[in-house]
């Protein structure tokens, strides 16, 4: 599956009534019900399944606390990963390339690679993590290889990657679980199956969309987003807290799988990025929504292509998405410290 599938509207959202539990579950912390349409040469459906949502894809300029200061083309044609590493480095992944940009978006390098990357996470000491379809490799700063693992089983679909110390972790899609690698490469153990006796609540992945990452405050932080949430886990990996909800208003994550991706900013806060209804936004280190970074009309060219954007975020706090249907990396900054716009 195309990570920049079309996307039909309705189709997206009678998938998002059903994984939801209906209209209460999308409608959960809205103040006000979206109006029913449907087309004029059949019998409507049943409202339940029908919603006009281009109330949705326009954002009060209130709720806006970023704007857009300018672009970094990468040259990819297919724009698959992106991370943020040390001296605000951003590594950017596709074709079967990863490449390195400065912070003032100048190429620095490219690591060579035997096929296209689905992940990237820049680690200490200069190494540099990618997760492939079903193994995942390592890298130095110059692009040398240091670790290759095994490859996993046939239904494997890596989609994440986050390093902790000496242990590497990566998001199975396929699988629908996290599955932790010890620093040689080999499995020390898995979690988060749903079922899968471990006391957790289960990671639900309906599409190709499962995030991760390690954060400063020693949780491994994980989108279910079957379950409309983010999660935190012990390293190890016990469930210790989530947060999120259904919902189609800026508050919530709607359609049948969001957040598609999240960064943290330096003070904590979240950044996540929604498919279908396409936003970026903005939750304080608790959850709570603050506010949008862009919203669907800045982000969506063309209705019938509706991108994924995957997010990063520096130490300046800037927001970087990826724009897969252009290859650029977009930079938006906060409002209160917006500079004059540039491009190379």
């Amino acid at each position: 599956m195309s990570d920049n599938e079309q996307l039909n509207r309705r189709g997206f959202l009678n998938a998002g009534l059903l994984a939801t539990g209906g209209v209460a579950g999308w409608l959960s912390g809205c103040d006000q019900a979206p109006q029913s349409s449907a087309p004029k040469d059949r019998k409507p459906l049943d409202k339940r399944f029908t919603y006009d949502v281009s109330e949705y894809e326009k954002v009060d300029p209130a709720q806006l606390l970023f704007s857009e200061a300018g672009q970094i083309p990468t040259g990819l044609q297919t724009a698959t990963c992106l991370a943020i590493g040390a001296d605000d480095l951003l590594y950017v992944g596709g074709d079967q390339v990863i490449k390195v940009f400065g912070k003032d978006g100048q190429p620095r390098s490219a690591i060579t690679l035997g096929e296209q990357p689905r992940a990237v996470v820049a680690a200490e000491q200069g190494r540099v993590f990618v997760a492939f379809k079903d193994h995942f490799e390592a890298f130095d700063a110059a692009g040398k290889s240091l670790l290759k693992s095994a490859a996993l089983d046939a239904k494997a679909h890596l989609t994440g990657i986050a390093v902790a110390g000496e242990a590497v972790f990566v998001a199975d899609a396929g699988n629908r679980e996290v599955i932790r690698f010890e620093a040689q490469g080999q499995i020390a153990g898995r979690f988060g199956k749903l079922g899968g006796g471990d006391g957790n609540p289960g990671f639900i992945v309906p599409s190709p969309y499962f995030h991760l990452l390690a954060g400063a405050d020693g949780l491994l932080w994980v989108a279910n987003p079957g379950r409309h949430q983010v999660q935190a886990y012990m390293l190890e990996g016990k469930f210790e807290l989530g947060w999120g909800q259904p919902a189609m208003c800026a508050e919530g994550f709607c359609g049948c799988c969001n957040p598609a991706y999240f960064a943290r900013l330096p003070d904590g806060r979240f950044v996540t990025s929604e498919k279908g209804l396409v936003r970026i936004k903005v939750y304080d280190a608790k959850g709570k929504f603050l506010g949008m970074v862009a919203g669907h009309q800045q982000l969506v060219k063309h209705e019938q292509t509706l991108p994924v954007y995957r997010v990063a975020c520096d130490s300046a706090g800037r927001v970087l998405a990826l724009d897969p249907t252009t290859g650029n990396i977009r930079i938006f900054v906060p409002k209160e410290n917006e500079p004059q716009r540039t491009q190379r």
